[in-house]
Order: structure tokens, then sequence, then C-alpha cells
């Protein structure tokens, strides 16, 4: 259990309130996770508001990664799950429940890196952050009020990964085989989206007002095929290419 857990980091973006960094650093040691990466926190993450939260976390908020960009916390990560509480007919492709969530998370870090992103507590994840993310975790709630602080929303997800990963077989922990393509990473899938969402705009497939509405699909698309790091380099170069030829097209 101890190498799945070593393997999920948990990722905070834009974090506004020392006291919610502090109590997830607590949550996290409370579930045997210890790797914790902020992105431009908009706060001092240790400060004594935040060290007094953190009981016990003390450790994993001081050796905390602060990165300026999403796209440097997921570096090395084959698979990211953002959370989010809003809905939408363009997020549902991508849904998840916390218990979903944490079964596959466990099957991902069972052999690589996984993240977890949770973003700022008054606007949450940004669309282009969800866009890098392999799916979205949204915690079932209260209609009348779906909202949850940040620490709690942190809470609920680390335990049903907590629960996942005791009920893990320890086989699940082996390393990729001889012959296993490598998967591809997060940075280089994040590269791929923006790179497929400019070629279809230059194509008119995409309406420009409103590009979300077939993004959000083809991530959903693109995390069911567990694309290998080739396979993504493929594709990022078939891009390229579409790009290319409709600029020869206009000529």
């Amino acid at each position: 259990m101890a190498g799945i857990l070593d393997n999920v980091r948990i990722i905070l973006v834009r974090t506004n309130k020392p006291g919610n960094i502090g109590a997830v650093a607590r949550a996290m040691f409370n579930f045997e996770l210890h790797d914790l990466w902020l992105v431009a926190p908009r706060c001092c993450y240790l400060s004594y508001e935040a060290q007094q939260r953190s009981t016990k976390g003390e450790r994993i908020l001081r050796y905390a990664r602060v990165v300026p960009t999403l796209t440097q916390a997921i570096d090395g990560c084959t698979y990211a799950v953002g959370a989010s509480c809003r809905g939408g007919d363009y997020r549902e492709q991508i849904q998840i429940t916390p218990r979903q969530m944490a079964g596959e998370l466990c099957r991902r870090a069972a052999t690589g890196k996984a993240a977890i992103v949770f973003g700022a507590e008054d606007c949450g994840l940004r669309i282009e952050d969800l866009l890098a993310c392999d799916a979205v975790v949204r915690i079932p709630s209260n209609p009348a009020y779906v909202s949850l602080n940040l620490s709690q929303a942190m809470v609920i997800c680390a335990y049903e990964l907590y629960v996942a990963a005791m009920a893990t077989p320890e086989t699940a922990n082996a390393f990729l085989g001889a012959g296993t393509p490598t998967p591809a990473n997060s940075p280089t899938l994040t590269r791929l989206m923006s790179q497929l969402e400019a070629a279809l705009l230059r194509i008119g497939y995409l309406r420009p007002a409103n590009p979300a509405h077939l993004l959000f699909p083809i991530r959903a698309i693109l995390s069911r095929a567990a694309l290998s790091q080739t396979e993504a380099q493929i594709l990022i170069g078939l891009t390229q290419q579409i790009q290319e030829f409709a600029d020869r097209h206009e000529k």
C-alpha cells in the first residue's frame, strides 16, 4: 500500500488561505500521503497559521514543492485528476466519483506517478486546468450548496484513496515489465491538447467562442485510450501537419 500512496501527488493550485494548506498537510499525514506540490500559492504556506493547522504534517509542509504552473506540477505524472464541484455537459464527459477516482488512481500509481489537483478556494480550477487532467472528480453533495471547503474535499478524496490502496493486491506494485510502452505523461498530453485545439480551430472544427464544447469529450477519449509516450508524440506531429496543410491550402 505504501508504494502506491508514495506515488500519489497532491497539487494545490493558487491557494489563498494558509490554514487550508496546513489542514491539507495534516490530512495527508493521516492517510499516508507525502508528496505536496503548490502551484503559484497566494499566501505564505509556511506561516504560523499553516504550521499550526498542519498537526503532525509539518514535515510535509516544509518539504512542499512550489512551482509557478500546473504543467510543471504534473510533470512526471502519467495520470491526473482535477477536483471540481461544477457540473455541466462538458465536464460530465470526464467526470467520476471519489470512489471511481480512488480505484483508477491506485491502478495508475502502481506503476508511475499520479496526481489529484485542487483549485483555489474562491474559484476552483479553471477550464485550462481541467483540460490538463485526465478526469474530473466531483464529490456528491447537497444541490443547494455543492461547494466544499478545500481541506474537506481533500480529506474525502484522501480517505477514498486510502481505502482503495488497502484493498489493492501487493502485486499491483510491480514495476512496468520489459517491453511495456511508457505511458504518456501529463505534460505531453497537455501539449497534445493545446496543439489539437489550435489545429481544430485552424480548420474550423471548433467554435472559437466555445471550444470546450468538444475539447472535454476529446480529452475523455484520450484518457480512455491510455496513450503511450510515443503514441502521444505521433498525434502531436499529426496536429502540426494539419496546421501546415491548412496554411498551404490557404495560400
